[in-house]
């Protein structure tokens, strides 16, 4: 009886435990459902987000492909394929040579070579023979968790209208550099410290520049001056921000300057320096005063004509006034001038032109004003401070006119008539009514002969 009970007690037992394994079995199939359905999740989820992925990169306008350490396409972008005029199925598993020149494949495998040895992304800038476009190349590793790397991502980006832009202004300022230094005038750039921080050649060559740095200061260099120069206009204009134009004499450089001074100002409408624009006028100011000399010169005896005369002896008339000084006016008239230019010819006549004006210019002195106010007419005004200095005057004349007539080989006398009138600057009058004053005298002084 007792072995019946127990045979019955070890089948429940079994029983127990094929239900609890029963019961385990279902726990571990509804945790294995589980897991798949969380698996077919995940790969949904990536399903999804490859194709976004996918779709994010075809979309691009760069070309992206993929190739392994052989050098084969694993993959390549729409953007790409249509650059190739080819499809995926064409490309994937081919080599980077079939669609190449191999000055092209040999490039490329250089630079996908120094990525798998470096490990690090590089970048390239690349003409493509195909269609002569430009792109930037970045070749970047693809690592696996263990820092493998088994594939580089190359992306593509087409760059061909910044680098013709990029020319452009490279060839804008290069065309900017060439006519600046073909420009003969000095042209030279000044920040607010005057510092020179550009020139052109010809700035460099007449100002003899150094290799331009920091602390050329253009006082230094036009000037000679350690200090800004007092009263200059151009450093006035750095600190108006007001353009000038002026012209002066250089002692330093020996130049005749004419000058253009012109405010710069920063992004900010701060101002920032000047642009000097320096011409040499030198010649010009030559060629000036020559002509200068002309209109005021007797082109047969050197002497200031009338004009130059009047020009000269209204000033010294207002410097006597203004002084207190006296002056005496001439009034000479050359005797016998028609008779010799009848009976000798006008060439002998000029001749006794020419030589009385030498007598005048021995006689006088280089502060005294002499001229031929024209035909045989001559006039000098001489500052006096002796009450007969007139009389003197009238005999140094006499006597030198003396001693050129006593000479034998003469053909004719210099003789002349004169008249010697006094400038009071407590009474000041004109130079017209001086020399018409004296001119009456002169008058007077030939009938009397």
């Amino acid at each position: 009886m007792k072995s019946i009970i127990k045979i019955m007690d070890d089948q429940d037992k079994t029983k127990e435990q094929l239900i609890d394994k029963v019961r385990k079995l279902q726990q571990r199939i509804a945790e294995l459902e589980r897991l798949e359905a969380g698996s077919r999740k995940a790969e949904e989820s990536l399903q999804k987000s490859e194709e976004k992925f996918r779709s994010l990169v075809d979309s691009t306008d760069d070309s992206i492909y993929l190739v392994d350490r052989h050098y084969r396409y694993l993959y390549m972008n729409k953007k790409h394929l249509s650059r190739l005029g080819l499809i995926e199925r064409q490309v994937l598993g081919r080599e980077y040579s079939s669609f190449h020149s191999p000055e092209e494949t040999n490039e490329f495998m250089k630079k996908i070579n120094e990525v798998f040895k470096a490990g690090k992304s590089s970048m390239y800038e690349y003409n493509s023979r195909r269609d002569n476009r430009y792109f930037l190349q970045t070749f970047s590793p693809v690592k696996e968790p263990d820092g493998n790397i088994t594939a580089v991502t190359i992306v593509s980006k087409d760059i061909t209208e910044r680098k013709k832009t990029s020319e452009v202004i490279l060839q804008s300022i290069q065309d900017w550099e060439d006519t600046f230094n073909s420009i003969t005038d000095m042209i030279t750039i000044h920040d607010r410290d005057f510092n020179i921080i550009r020139a052109n050649k010809a700035a460099e060559k007449m100002l003899g520049l150094p290799f331009l740095l920091p602390g050329t200061k253009c006082y230094k260099y036009y000037h000679g001056k350690d200090d800004p120069m007092e009263g200059c206009p151009s450093c006035d204009c750095i600190k108006t921000g007001m353009p000038v134009s002026f012209e002066m004499f250089e002692p330093y450089l020996n130049m005749y300057l004419e000058i253009q001074s012109i405010p710069r100002f920063d992004s900010n409408k701060k101002l920032a320096g000047l642009l000097h624009v320096v011409r040499d006028i030198s010649e010009r100011k030559k060629m000036e005063e020559i002509l200068r000399a002309m209109s005021v010169t007797d082109e047969l005896t050197g002497l200031l004509n009338r004009r130059g005369f009047f020009s000269l002896a209204q000033k010294q008339l207002k410097a006597a006034e203004r002084n207190k000084r006296y002056l005496s006016v001439i009034y000479a008239d050359l005797d016998g001038l028609k008779e010799i230019n009848d009976t000798l010819g006008h060439k002998e006549g000029d001749a006794a032109l020419t030589e009385f004006a030498d007598l005048l210019r021995d006689t006088f002195r280089e502060s005294d004003i002499i001229a031929r106010l024209g035909g045989d007419e001559f006039a000098v005004v001489v500052e006096v401070a002796e009450p007969d200095s007139e009389l003197v005057i009238k005999r140094r004349l006499e006597d030198r006119l003396s001693a050129v007539n006593i000479r034998k080989d003469r053909r004719y006398l210099l003789l002349i008539s004169m008249g010697i009138v006094r400038f009071d600057p407590d009474n000041p009058c004109s130079i017209d009514e001086l020399l018409s004053q004296s001119d009456k005298l002169m008058y007077a002084n030939k009938k009397g002969k």
